[in-house]
């Protein structure tokens, strides 16, 4: 008759098995996150151009690139993106100006641009990961599509979207969101006061001594065009 005490005890078994889903289940939440910030992002993008058009009109040129996302929408996804960006509205009225300013002042070509989106967002989570960082990067990378495209490289929401993706993936922020319970759980969530935002922030990016988030900060110790402006990333976000 077996013992039992052969080996480790079941108990150990049991819990060791226990650990070894949770882990998998935590590295399955990540990959999944990561599968869905692609359609997360061209959503969000979608409804902030379409937010845009109704505002503005003819003001804004037409871009087939962002128009064709529609044929994609409708999966959880998209509806993420698109909570996203209405929750977003006040993020990208205070500070659009400030991500145009920035883009004019970088001049991003297609040899420069992923080094300047690299490092003006790892500039954006150096105090930290919270959802109203996270849907500053979706507001940047979005203007950062636009003023691309608008000054004549076709093809660039592509790449856009896989910075995007490539840069939660490598800075944790995939991990991050993954720990919150994904993108879908702000799809139920919505914009909870407290919730979304954390810290019991109801609003981010506050302007800091007079000015919005900025250039120096961002850009100047690397020498970018722009660094004379003296504004730093808010550490309120």
């Amino acid at each position: 008759m077996a013992s039992g005490n052969d080996g480790d005890p079941p108990r150990a078994h049991r819990r060791r098995g226990s650990n070894r889903r949770r882990l998998s289940q935590e590295l399955n939440s990540e990959d999944q996150v990561v599968e869905e910030t692609e359609e997360v992002f061209r959503s969000y993008a979608f409804y902030r151009y379409q937010q845009e058009r109704e505002e503005r009109g003819e003001e804004v040129p037409m871009d087939p690139e962002i128009v064709e996302i529609q044929q994609e929408l409708g999966s959880t996804g998209s509806l993420v993106g698109r909570r996203l960006a209405i929750i977003g509205d006040d993020i990208n009225k205070r500070y659009d100006a400030e991500f145009r300013y920035m883009l004019k002042s970088l001049q991003p070509t297609k040899e420069n641009v992923y080094e300047h989106f690299t490092r003006i967002a790892s500039s954006l989570f150096e105090s930290g990961i919270n959802w109203g960082r996270v849907i500053a990067l979706l507001g940047f990378g979005y203007r950062m599509a636009i003023h691309v495209y608008q000054h004549g490289t076709r093809g660039f929401l592509y790449w856009i979207t896989r910075f995007v993706s490539e840069f939660m993936l490598r800075n944790r922020i995939a991990q991050w969101i993954a720990q919150q319970g994904g993108w879908v759980s702000q799809r139920e969530r919505g914009a909870v006061p407290g919730g979304i935002w954390g810290q019991g922030e109801a609003a981010v990016l506050r302007p800091v001594n007079g000015a919005a988030w900025g250039l120096r900060h961002c850009c100047g110790r690397w020498g970018y065009p722009g660094a004379s402006r003296a504004a730093t990333w808010p550490r309120q976000i």
